[in-house]
This record gives C-alpha cells, structure tokens and sequence, in this order.
C-alpha cells in the first residue's frame, strides 16, 4: 500500500511503507504578483550587466521552445541543439512546447529547471550568478495571446532595458515596462537552469530547490536526487524539508542509515510529527524497537489527522522482540 502524494503538483510518491507520512504543502506554485517599480534605478552598484556567452540559436517559426531551452542548456554546460530538443517538447497540434515539456526534457539531460518568485528582482539575480533565465511572454493579449519563450541575459540600467535572447534576436533590447507587461501577460513564469549535481544556485530557495529536484525520483534518476538532496543540506542545513528529502531518497535506494541519519537531522532541528514517525518506522525497519518507541514518545501533542498512522507504528514497535542489535 502506497503513501500519499507529495503535492499534485509534483506527483511524487512517498515512502512506500504504509506508516510513513508524506511530507507537506511542498509545492512549486507561484504567489501573486506584486505592483513593482518599473525602474532599474536600484541596480546603481552594477548599472550594466550582459551574459555575453550565452548561446545563441535563432528561433525558426512556433521553435522558440526548443530554442530557448537550448541556450539556457548549452550556457550550464549541457549542449544540446534545439532540432534535438524539438523531438522531444514542440507539440505540431499546438504549435508550441508547454512549459511542463521544458521541464521534463531538462530533466532528461540532467538539468533541473527551477522557477523563479514572480517578483522582478527573482528574475535578475541569477544573471549576478551568470545564469541566464528563460521566461514565458505573451506578445498578444489576454484573450489573444501569442506565447513566445526568451532568455534573459542582461539588463542596462541608464536606458531602463533588457538584454534577451529572442527570436532571431542576439540581442534584443526591451524597455523594462514593455517586458513587464508581456512577463505578466505571460504568468509571470520563468527558470533557471541548473545541473543538480552542483551546490544551488545562490539566487533560489530552498523549498523552490527541492519542489524542483522532487520530479528526479519519478523518472528512474534517484542517484541524482539523493545528490542535489544532500547538496540542499549543505546549502540550507537548518531547512528541515531539505532532511526530510533526503532521508526519502536514501530509503529508495536501500539506505536505511543514511535515511535514518537524515531524519535525525530533520527532528533536531523541529521534532515534526510526521518526521519523528518516519524516524520510528525505519528504525523498526532496521530491528531498532525500542529505539522506534523512543522517537514516537516524542511526538506531543499527536495531531489528530496523523493518529491513524502513529498508532500503527506503535503496534509494529510493540510486536516486535526487544532489540537484539539493529541492522
């Protein structure tokens, strides 16, 4: 018997034991826009910034998916030609590649595409880091939409524009107000890109880190998780999520330590209902009764919708032996 999900959003399942419980509210949905300055006065320290390296593939009609995604691939060190690309995420019928596409298909090439607040100082700061930013425009209208995919590479604060990969565009340059209102027109959507084997990017949170490496378990790259997992702890070590993901991806591969350690990391930080019985039942798992029993005598008071499951728990603790050295 399976556990719930992680969130509908990501479709991630959780240990399959039927005493665990899933983490919570992990989810990569974005907040609602806020009313900003249309001015890049504030960057005054680095008034002109512009990612000269990036690829660039120019856009052939209904490609910009494909192209877009190429450069902010081939600028992270993973080349990939958007004629590859568009087998792989242009849908004919629609004439166009969803944004969920992208995703996948950088997950594909062993990058994760995380996305960005929709505030527009979330989507300048990865250039400081000189990672590139793929965004989602709408150069129509609301009920006319043109959808159209472009790389943001820079910015020049004196003439209050921005530098983008567009198009058959290298370089072209957009007033900020007429990228804002096309950005919001397009959802206000945008990643960046990021090979999960590497610390993350300073310009990401950590619960925007892990709803992006969270799809790598699904798709048969659990190595891979487990490595972004561990470096999210590093980065983030008194995150509690960033444990608890980790101690996920150690008990898909078989390890049950590893798992058990990072779920006592977890619990040291917030002794968290649904962690401290994750903790007791892969002590249970590894002969540890009376080691299971102590991390559920932590859980006060017992929340009422994880009753069912903590008692359960403590029915398998109890049955077994007293613990004659765990394994």
């Amino acid at each position: 018997m399976g556990l719930r999900t992680l969130g509908a959003s990501l479709r991630r399942a959780f240990w399959p034991a039927v005493s665990f419980v899933a983490l919570a509210g992990l989810t990569a949905c974005a907040v609602a826009p806020r009313l900003e300055d249309l001015s890049l006065a504030s960057l005054a320290d680095r008034p002109q910034l512009e990612l000269t390296q990036t690829p660039f593939y120019p856009q052939e009609l209904h490609q910009c998916g494909p192209a877009a995604l190429a450069t902010v691939l081939g600028a992270s060190g993973q080349t990939v030609t958007p004629e590859t690309l568009a087998d792989e995420v242009y849908i004919p019928g629609r004439n166009g590649s969803l944004q969920v596409e992208l995703l996948a298909a950088a997950r594909r090439h062993q990058r994760v595409a995380v996305q960005l607040a929709p505030k527009l100082d979330a989507v300048l700061a990865p250039l400081l880091e000189q990672r590139p930013v793929l965004l989602l425009q709408n150069l129509g209208f609301a009920r006319a939409p043109r959808w159209h995919y472009a790389v943001l590479v820079g910015w020049d604060a004196p003439a209050n524009e921005l530098i983008l990969r567009s198009g058959g565009n290298r370089r072209e340059r957009l007033s900020l107000t007429r990228f804002v209102q096309t950005w919001d027109l397009g959802g206000r959507w945008a990643v960046v890109m990021a090979d999960p084997r590497q610390p993350p990017p300073q310009s990401v949170t950590a619960r925007d880190w892990i709803a992006a490496i969270a799809p790598l378990e699904s798709q048969r790259q659990p190595d891979l998780a487990r490595t972004a997992y561990e470096a999210a702890t590093q980065r983030w070590p008194s995150e509690t999520l960033a444990w608890q993901a980790l101690a996920n991806a150690r008990y898909a591969l078989g390890d049950l330590p590893g798992a058990e350690s990072a779920l006592q990391a977890a619990v040291d930080i917030t002794p968290d209902a649904a962690a401290l019985n994750n903790l007791a039942q892969v002590r249970i798992e590894r002969g540890c009764a009376v080691a299971a029993l102590q991390a559920l005598q932590l859980i006060a008071p017992i929340p009422p919708a994880l009753a069912s499951t903590i008692a359960d728990t403590r029915r398998a603790a109890e049955a077994m032996p007293a613990d004659a050295g765990c394994h």
